[in-house]
């Protein structure tokens, strides 16, 4: 009651001061605040909220000084602010890790500020249980796209995730990744991955040097791909005695005829030199790669080489280098493939799988303690 009445007195003299709690303070203004992709133009969605032609207009110029409009994507953001009175007062779009911030002043004039986006670095373990497919069980534990296709990249020498995996198969993976601000993983990098299936066994492989290698130091590269193309089937398989369908006799076929659709592309199988690339007789259009340690593949009736290629030129291992056809005797399209040791016909169907490299020493014993580690 005293300090209420001293209060008053106060008040009353023009002496008193009000303490600021006691003071009622105006609300700070609301702005409106609008988001989302560009599904359409930028000027699609300043049209949506209202712009006029003309405001369109200069908003478009100052920012087309700092960005191409044209390739705005689904992938970019935007973020549009009002004031209180509807009056745009800021845009920001969001486009290749970047930041394009316009501003406006009380003035009416535009600038542009281009920033980084801002990413934050984090690792982890993820794993999981299959129970139909591998892109399924990644999918549901968040594993993004990008890294599922690396970890099928990882395996993809001594793993079919098409046809070999099974209900109950396990997977792992350990990765350092980085996210923008609103938690989407920009990129990934993966240490260590494994893979437990009941038809391909256990398969493990850590990074070393941008590869992967496994326990024991083997590179998961193998030197050859399981196969040249994506065919339809096998016609024919190597064999000493098969019936020529033009030719209409039997003899040897030391080779593998993959059918496939005419225009098909075909890769290297293994990092090589072109040593023949022309017409070849019985084979038609027919490119000769010799690879490392004696070994030589062809391969025949093709429709087209691959644009410049030529003798003496380096290939690497899925490099294309030709597509399918149906040149010279042979009954339809289809790749005659061929592999030689030391010029000796090899059964390419039988060979097994073949380390392109390994390391050693320190190398090796970090690998093994990153699979440890994934599974710890």
């Amino acid at each position: 009651m005293l300090g209420g009445a001293c209060a008053a007195l106060a008040l009353a003299a023009g002496l008193y001061v009000a303490r600021p709690w006691e003071l009622a303070l105006p609300d700070e203004p609301e702005l409106r605040v609008s988001s989302g992709t560009f599904t359409g133009s930028l000027d699609s969605v300043l049209k949506a909220e209202g712009l006029d032609e003309a405001e369109r207009y200069e908003v478009s110029s100052a920012l087309r000084k700092k960005l191409n409009l044209r390739r705005l994507r689904p992938e970019d953001s935007y973020e549009l602010t009002f004031s209180t009175s509807g009056s745009l007062t800021a845009l920001s779009v969001t486009k290749a890790l970047r930041y394009y911030e316009l501003s406006v002043t009380e003035t009416g004039e535009y600038g542009v500020a281009v920033r980084d986006v801002e990413l934050r670095e984090a690792s982890g373990k993820l794993s999981g249980v299959i129970k139909s497919s591998l892109w399924e069980s990644m999918s549901a534990a968040g594993v993004p796209a990008a890294a599922i296709l690396d970890y099928a990249d990882i395996f993809s020498w001594s793993v079919d995730f098409l046809t070999e995996v099974r209900a109950g198969d396990r997977w792992a993976l350990a990765w350092d990744y980085k996210t923008d601000p609103a938690g989407k993983v920009i990129s990934q990098k993966i240490r260590a991955a494994s893979y437990d299936g009941a038809e391909t066994g256990r398969k493990a492989a850590a990074a070393w040097q941008g590869a992967y290698y496994d326990e024991k130091g083997e590179s998961l590269r193998s030197m050859f791909l399981r196969a040249p193309l994506h065919y339809r089937r096998i016609s024919s398989y190597f064999t000493n005695r098969r019936f020529h369908p033009v030719l209409k006799y039997y003899r040897p076929h030391h080779g593998i005829d993959y059918a496939a659709p005419s225009g098909t592309p075909v890769s290297a199988v293994a990092d090589g030199a072109v040593t023949y690339a022309g017409w070849k007789g019985g084979n038609g259009r027919l490119i000769i790669l010799r690879h490392g340690a004696g070994y030589e593949s062809t391969y025949g009736h093709l429709s087209r080489f691959a644009k410049n290629l030529r003798s003496g030129r380096r290939v690497a291992q899925g490099d294309v280098i030709g597509y399918v056809g149906s040149t010279g005797l042979s009954s339809g399209p289809h790749l005659d493939f061929r592999l030689k040791l030391n010029g000796k016909p090899l059964d390419f169907l039988k060979i097994k799988y073949r380390s392109s490299a390994g390391v050693s020493g320190k190398a090796r014993a970090a690998v093994a303690a990153a699979i440890k580690a994934l599974a710890d």
